[in-house]
């Protein structure tokens, strides 16, 4: 894990949301990376209109350059290569969060949901 978003002595549970995001995208095990890509596979066959919804929602929530931003910064930090699935599963859990309060509850659980397979903390996170 990066000590870049991890404190001395902190937990999986402390820091911002924010925070246990990166935490926990950063040390996604290989096994989980597999999970997360198949859920997100799954998802966009099954939902694709509804995740592109929530997508949109985030996008005029955030405003096109901090949706961009957010979204590329989580992404590349999945370390998985650009389109892949788990690269598509990080960036929208991130703009979720980003947006979270503008965000209803099907719309933050369609964007979240891959990755909260892997971290389930996630599932939670529209009321942190």
């Amino acid at each position: 894990m990066s000590r870049a978003f991890v404190k001395e002595g902190d937990g999986p549970t402390s820091g911002s949301v924010t925070d246990r995001f990166y935490q926990g995208v950063l040390g996604l095990s290989d096994a989980a990376r597999n999970l997360v890509a198949r859920r997100q596979q799954e998802a966009w066959l099954q939902a694709s209109d509804q995740i592109e919804d929530g997508r949109q929602v985030a996008r005029d929530a955030l405003g096109d350059d901090s949706y961009r931003e957010i979204f590329e910064a989580a992404a590349e930090r999945s370390g998985d290569p650009p389109r892949s699935p788990t690269w598509w599963a990080t960036g929208d859990a991130a703009i979720a969060l980003a947006a979270r309060r503008r965000l209803g509850p099907e719309q933050f659980a369609v964007l979240v949901g891959p990755l909260g397979v892997a971290l389930p903390w996630l599932k939670e996170a529209a009321s942190q």
